[in-house]
């Protein structure tokens, strides 16, 4: 293979990947980010498509779940903060993610040797029937861990689907997993019980930012104008 092919070989996985893994998020949606040094909080970037922030993940941790999470946008809250039961996703997903650091790997060293490297077809094809056992194995898991992700027959077949169609696509499965999951819990309960300081500072900067521009919307001294003080200010409160 020449060099030429390589690089448009290499460059169509890329784009694919990282089309897989951006999201378009709403005026009040924020994502949620698992660390294990601990939680982050994104709004998305300042550039808007369709009207929507893009958001792109880190593209070297897949194996990072992400989280919808939204704010009221009149700032009023129906009933009472409920707690976050998801610690069997999370667990779950912890058994998933280790076979997209493996998917990685093979796709930014393996790939690249096949094509730079070796120079032989062989390794080609070895470097394809390794992406699609460590992708047939990761499915394995999906579904034996279907339950405790709340995941549908349905939902597994698309998700195995897209996976075994286009290998850069599988690099997102618990990123898709984890945005097809509901946290039983509002934005308030999150920030008070789950969130380190620096993201809470990062929450903080993106509603006040939001919020201030909904409130453009709004004729001051209205009790909408004074339901979106009053949820900032409860925010504002926890950085005390």
């Amino acid at each position: 293979m020449i060099l030429h092919d390589g690089l448009l070989l290499l460059g169509g996985v890329v784009a694919l990947y990282l089309y897989d893994s951006a999201l378009l998020l709403y005026h009040n949606e924020l994502v949620l980010v698992g660390r294990r040094s601990g939680w982050r909080v994104s709004g998305g970037s300042a550039f808007e498509l369709s009207g929507r922030h893009v958001f792109l993940p880190q593209p070297f941790c897949p194996h990072q779940s992400l989280f919808r999470l939204n704010w009221p946008e009149q700032g009023v809250i129906e009933g009472n903060a409920k707690p976050v039961r998801s610690h069997r996703v999370f667990v779950a997903l912890e058994m998933i993610a280790p076979w997209t650091l493996l998917l990685l790997v093979l796709f930014v060293v393996g790939l690249p040797y096949a094509l730079f490297v070796s120079h032989d077809i062989a390794a080609l094809l070895a470097w394809i029937v390794a992406v699609y056992v460590a992708i047939i194995a990761m499915l394995l898991h999906v579904y034996r861990y279907r339950k405790a992700l709340n995941l549908s027959g349905r939902a597994v077949a698309a998700i195995a689907l897209d996976a075994l169609l286009c290998a850069p696509f599988a690099l997102n499965v618990v990123r898709k997993i984890s945005l097809r999951q509901r946290f039983d819990a509002d934005l308030r309960t999150v920030a008070a019980t789950m969130l380190p300081p620096p993201a809470l500072h990062d929450l903080t900067e993106i509603l006040r930012d939001r919020i201030k521009i909904s409130l453009g919307f709004v004729e001051p001294g209205t009790a909408e104008s004074q339901a979106l003080d009053a949820y900032l200010n409860y925010f504002e409160g926890l950085r005390k």
